[in-house]
């Protein structure tokens, strides 16, 4: 019985592992959408003439990436929802 708790907490240390760093995560496809979905609203981009203020970094988070710009920042979860 140890045998089969120590295979068990071995494989949620592991599951837990790459959910933290989510490795399946594309950096780019998560600029362009959080681009897409919010560059107008949070002021990213001027909403007169349409001109890139500044731009958006994605930075690894634990459980997802951080996306930030010079007007706010934003948690993208590993599973794909922009908070």
């Amino acid at each position: 019985m140890k045998k089969n708790a120590k295979i068990a907490l071995i494989m949620a240390l592991v599951i837990m592992l790459l959910l933290i760093w989510a490795p399946w995560m594309d950096n780019q496809a998560i600029h362009d959408r959080v681009f897409k979905e919010k560059a107008r609203i949070d002021g990213t981009i001027d909403k007169q003439t349409g001109e890139l203020i500044c731009d958006y970094t994605v930075m690894w988070f634990p459980f997802g990436r951080w996306v930030v710009s010079c007007e706010g920042g934003y948690f993208v979860t590993f599973w794909g929802k922009i908070l």
